[in-house]
């Protein structure tokens, strides 16, 4: 025991070490460069267990001579659907986890009151190299086809050209407001008084809408605007398509692409962009008609659990998203199923996650009335995340692309994703980012931390990332704890390429008191899809996520 838990004590050294020192910002602590993807070693014989060696991690040599610790929980424990599970009953993990820990001085407190544990069905866990996949005009044509078929896609900057007749209509319609000494006829002004933005003086109404101004600016887009709107027919690329430099000259985007599609369904935007941390990026989005383009509507999902929570009092319920979705989950797994298929991801990829969607009018203000009323559709959003070899890269809703401060000159880069919104209509939104190309494997069967060990790190390291930072009090509920894959990378050495490597996550809820000018305020953290601490299965070591190693 005494050597098994000198390993533990090492390890977390390390870790402090390595971590952070360079990112003093940052409570999180990892295992930087190029150790966090190569330190591993296959397992001998499909056991986790050593007797009399030594194992090299974070650069630290320890004994491995005594049996491990149980930790939390009792490894009789193994027991139901778990003990069935080969690569569970490896590494000893139990169906449920039960653990506390807290700060000495109690402002912040972890409980686990028989947490779910969810291990992958398999035997082995391998190792694969990433790259970013090539953002090709055979790909974006494999999109254009899949979404649009044969149908024609046109030129975002003609397409909504403003026509003399509509800004007319416009000003119009401004200028009846003016007259009805209505300064405020959409609201801005109001919502920023109820929320409290002119309490110090620094903030003027017409900081917030000047109707003059907005006047004015209509009345230069009518003497500019044409008769009538040219549609241009584009094929989607780099490129394609342009805007106007200060001499009215055409300047064409390489790195972007926007453009609009007219099916029998309803009105698409089609967005293809290449960015530093996002070389991939695609989105197309359903409007119900040309003025809803424009008009600051957008889709959000409801990641939370519990409606309880004050911090979503603003969203409307998941049984009114169900409701106006009009279609069950399976029913939008189905359409979504289609749309992989016919883009030759349905092999690789499943769903990973799924929750309910709401359609926001967002320039209807910021109360909770409003935000309520601006529901204006439901839906379901659909996340696919790539399997390999049976075991899944595990959703976690950080997108990655993270620097580690401003100061920052690596290139960042951004996980894979593919995500889908449905309802009864049929599609509203996808989204394709920084697919990869998958290399050979690095190891059959890489050789994997027992659970006692992940947990009594999980155990110390969630008490020191949040000491010290709570003036009142917090408490964190886990209530799953998920073993899968993670895409990280050393953008030291290269930002387009990294490693699928096997991770714990630790997901749940959590409640935070604070004071503010003598006035009590509780916030919740109630997201299935946040992981409050990533651990490398492999060797231990803390992942941020926001930053990808």
């Amino acid at each position: 025991m005494k050597n098994r838990r000198r390993y533990l004590a090492l390890l977390l050294s390390a870790m402090l070490l390595s971590g952070c020192a360079a990112t003093p910002d940052s409570s999180i602590v990892r295992q930087k460069g190029s150790q966090s993807q190569d330190n591993y070693r296959e397992a001998d014989d499909g056991s986790s267990e050593e007797t009399g060696e030594t194992q090299n991690v974070s650069g630290v040599e320890v004994s491995l001579e005594d049996e491990p610790d149980t930790g939390s929980f009792d490894q009789e424990d193994t027991v139901s659907g778990n003990a069935e599970n080969v690569l569970a009953t490896r590494l000893g993990v139990p169906d449920t986890y039960t653990a506390t820990a807290s700060t000495s001085d109690g402002s912040f407190t972890m409980t686990s009151n028989n947490a779910m544990v969810e291990v992958p069905d398999v035997s082995q866990v391998p190792v694969y190299p990433v790259a970013q996949m090539e953002f090709t005009q055979e790909f974006i044509d494999l999109i254009t086809e899949a979404f649009f078929g044969e149908g024609p896609v046109y030129d975002y900057a003609y397409y909504y050209q403003t026509t003399k007749a509509e800004a007319l209509e416009k000003l119009n319609e401004l200028k009846k407001y003016q007259a009805e000494g209505n300064t405020d006829p959409y609201g801005y002004i109001e919502a920023a008084r109820e929320n409290g933005v002119f309490e110090d003086g620094s903030v003027t109404e017409s900081d917030i809408y000047n109707l003059q101004e907005e006047i004015d600016e209509w009345e230069q887009v009518y003497a500019e605007a044409p008769e009538t709107v040219e549609k241009v027919e584009v094929t989607p690329g780099f490129g394609v398509t342009s805007y106007e430099d200060e001499n009215g000259n055409p300047v064409y985007y390489d790195d972007y692409f926007f453009g609009v599609v007219e099916r029998e369904d309803g009105l698409f935007s089609y967005i293809l962009k290449n960015s530093s941390s996002t070389p991939m990026s695609i989105r197309i989005s359903r409007y119900a008609d040309k003025e809803e383009i424009t008009e600051d509507v957008s889709w959000e999902e409801t990641y939370y659990d519990s409606e309880t929570f004050a911090s979503n009092a603003y969203r409307p319920t998941q049984e009114k998203c169900e409701e106006l979705a009009g279609i069950t989950v399976e029913e939008a797994i189905a359409v979504t199923d289609t749309y992989m298929e016919q883009l030759g991801l349905s092999d690789e990829f499943s769903v990973g996650f799924t929750t309910h969607a709401w359609k926001n009018l967002e320039s209807s203000g910021f109360t909770s009335d409003t935000y309520t009323s601006s529901c204006i559709d439901g839906g379901w959003y659909i996340v696919y995340t790539r399997t390999l070899d049976g075991i899944p890269v595990t959703y976690e809703m950080n997108e990655g692309g993270g620097l580690e401060s401003m100061e920052s000159t690596t290139e960042p880069w951004c996980y894979e994703f593919v995500t889908f919104i449905v309802n009864a209509d049929g599609l509203q939104e996808a989204e394709i980012q920084n697919l990869y190309e998958v290399g050979e494997k690095k190891y059959e069967n890489v050789d994997l931390l027992s659970f006692s060990e992940i947990a009594e790190i999980f155990e110390q390291i969630i008490v020191i990332q949040n000491t010290d930072s709570y003036e009142d009090s917090a408490s964190l509920e886990i209530t799953e704890v998920t073993l899968g894959y993670m895409r990280i990378y050393d953008p030291g050495a290269d930002s387009r390429s990294g490693t699928l490597v096997p991770v714990w996550d630790f997901f749940g809820s959590e409640e935070v008191h604070s004071t503010y000018d003598g006035v009590e305020y509780t916030n919740y953290i109630d997201y299935p899809g946040n992981s409050f601490l990533t651990i490398n299965a492999a060797d231990g070591t803390i992942i941020d996520r926001s930053l990808g190693y």
